[in-house]
């Protein structure tokens, strides 16, 4: 890693409440240091943050195989959405700098300013958005300096034992000052508006209250393998209810308002690419992409537009009419139509190419699938993330419930589990405007996927992270979600609580455009990506098991950074057996795997979990 002390960049980008930006480039180095003050940096540090969790999401939707695209390449500059071949050639991965450079730098430089001035106010939320970056970082690359990050060119890294200690730490220091009035209402704290908080207008109460939030996700991965006890589920409940209970809680989102590159989320369709100085920032590119029929399957797209009749009162029956089981669908994505003219919401299987997927021909178009931006849709019908001015959410309060539904469930309440499950999926609806129109009589269609997805009578674990992984769409947690559970599904033969938490039962088997329950017999099951990289994905070992189904042959981890590790740290990659090691990417995070006796898993398919070399 080079000195992060030679180059110190803030970009105070005013993109909040006024109709300009200020651009302030500092050059600075150890023998000539700047003073920059705490009021310039926050807003810096804050856009960052959100463009850190965009970053992230960003490679989510692809390795979580939520979305997928037409073709079947294995190489490409956007390597996590092909075979999982080119990690390890990519020059760049953006988080890797976003953490050290465009955090890490900036969030030091606030701290030390407001130290000088005492302004606790400042040092709190630094401290908070340093904590959050570091969670994401970690559990994207595992082992990475964090104790002496700043300390030289080639920094020692830390285990993830070593990460994850300090972390909770920080989190119960934090937590701690958070409630201690002499930092609250410290006289000397700064004074934070909405240019320069534009999420919180410098609330102290809602940032601890995010503070909170994060702590019950940092708890978490201790779920279903680490540390599955009752004593850390009910931490994990406490920490949820501590947040959602907390008088000052308020959603933390971030809102573009749109109209230019800097103002548009980075999620809509003018594709903003914020470069802020690195040229490895990406684009979206929803414009191409395509769901995948493993998230078709779990909202339950149908072959065209079905109707189903549905008794209002004992007298009047009337014909209801959807694109896909789930009504939240038609509001993530909108479908359109193919060449013939019939409209309907469709999928692929990742990375199995349009022109060889089974009712797919050659002359079929990418613009036959949805399109994920929402474009021409009625406003109730407009997804909130993929717009111009729309949103990015630090942590939603559906997934602090799905948070809690889970914690519960492994304390063996699984009715209480159930309950907390279908209030964020109420919470998901309402994000997505369901209910918006009377006129479509969503009741009677909001019913029928809770028979068919949410049984009272046989709700398992499957049906709870299946929900978890819809409402995590745009997420960066949907991925570190399907990693918790090592990918279970009957393709690699790894189950928890006796299920594949990851195989999707109750499939429309296409058959008819009239929807009655005997329809509902097929099943989907979470797979690798049909265009997979054989030669890092499947080694001499895999051979001696059914290859798709070998427990080891599963994406884990991305690489450092190439361009600093590999030139500055190539003895630490070393250290831990990284160094243009593919088979590194295969090696699970300390939270994958079953460190508590007796665990959770009841069958670990094929293979040895800690045989990665």
């Amino acid at each position: 890693m080079k000195n992060l002390f030679s180059i110190f960049t803030v970009m105070a980008i005013s993109l909040t409440l006024v109709g300009c930006q200020d651009w302030l480039d500092v050059n600075t180095s150890p023998d000539n240091p700047t003073t920059v003050t705490c009021e310039v940096v926050l807003p810096t540090v804050l856009f960052y943050s959100v463009q850190d969790i965009y970053d992230f999401t960003e490679y989510a939707t692809y390795l979580s195989q939520c979305l997928t695209t037409t073709g079947r390449s294995t190489t490409s500059a956007y390597a996590y959405k092909v075979g999982w071949g080119g990690f390890t050639e990519m020059n760049r991965h953006p988080q890797w700098r976003r953490y050290y450079f465009d955090l890490g730098i900036n969030i030091q430089y606030m701290r030390e300013d407001a130290e000088r001035q005492n302004k606790r106010n400042y040092i709190l939320i630094g401290r908070t958005l340093m904590l959050n970056a570091l969670q994401l970082t970690t559990d994207l690359f595992g082992e990475m300096a964090v104790s002496e990050a700043y300390h030289g060119k080639s920094p020692k890294y830390d285990t993830q034992e070593e990460i994850y200690a300090y972390m909770d730490k920080e989190f119960q220091d934090l937590l701690a000052l958070y409630d201690d009035p002499e930092w609250i209402n410290c006289p000397t704290n700064g004074i934070i508006n909405a240019q320069t908080d534009r999420m919180f207008e410098g609330d102290m109460g809602k940032w601890r209250a995010l503070t909170k939030a994060l702590y019950a996700r940092f708890l978490l991965r201790r779920l279903p393998n680490w540390d599955n006890t009752p004593a850390t589920c009910e931490a994990i409940i406490k920490a949820v209810d501590g947040a959602l209970n907390d008088p000052a809680w308020a959603e933390p989102i971030y809102k573009f308002d749109g109209g230019s590159a800097e103002k548009n989320c980075q999620w809509g369709p003018s594709q903003p690419k914020m470069n802020l100085g690195w040229a490895q920032a990406r684009d979206n590119q929803l414009g191409g992409a395509i769901p995948s029929r493993f998230f078709a399957s779990i909202l339950g797209f149908y072959p065209k537009r079905v109707g189903y009749s549905a008794q209002i009162t004992k007298d009047i029956d009337i014909i209801v009419s959807a694109y896909a089981l789930d009504p939240r669908a038609d509001r993530m994505m909108e479908p359109r139509a193919d060449g013939s003219g019939a409209k309907a919401l469709r999928s692929l299987r990742n990375n199995i190419g349009m022109d060889v997927e089974e009712g797919f021909g050659k002359d079929y178009k990418a613009t036959y699938f949805p399109d994920l931006y929402c474009t021409t849709t009625t406003p109730a019908h407009i997804n909130p993330y993929t717009r111009d001015d729309g949103i990015i959410v630090f942590i939603t309060e559906e997934e602090l419930l799905f948070i809690k539904a889970e914690a519960q469930w492994w304390a063996g309440n699984k009715m209480e589990a159930y309950q907390t499950t279908l209030q964020a999926v109420e919470r998901s609806m309402q994000r997505y405007s369901v209910r918006g129109n009377i006129g479509e009589n969503e009741d009677v269609i909001i019913d029928y996927f809770k028979k068919m997805r949410l049984p009272s009578d046989n709700f398992t674990l499957a049906e709870l992270m299946q929900q978890k992984y819809v409402a995590m769409y745009l997420q960066p947690e949907q991925w570190n979600d399907v990693r918790r559970y090592n990918y279970s599904s009957s393709n690699n033969g790894i189950q928890y609580d006796g299920v594949y938490v990851y195989d999707v039962a109750r499939v429309h088997n296409g058959k008819t455009n009239t929807l009655t329950d005997k329809h509902f017999t097929e099943s989907f099951s979470l797979t690798r990506p049909y265009n997979i990289y054989q030669p890092h994905w499947k080694t001499p070992k895999d051979e001696a098991v059914a290859f798709p189904l070998s427990a080891n042959a599963w994406l884990n981890r991305i690489s450092a950074d190439p361009e600093t590790e590999e030139k500055y740290n190539r003895v630490e990659l070393e250290r831990f057996g990284a160094y243009k090691n593919p088979n590194w990417l295969r090696k699970r995070m300390i939270w994958q795997l079953p460190l508590n006796p007796g665990g959770a898993i009841t069958n670990y398919g094929e293979g040895d979990w800690n045989d990665w070399n």
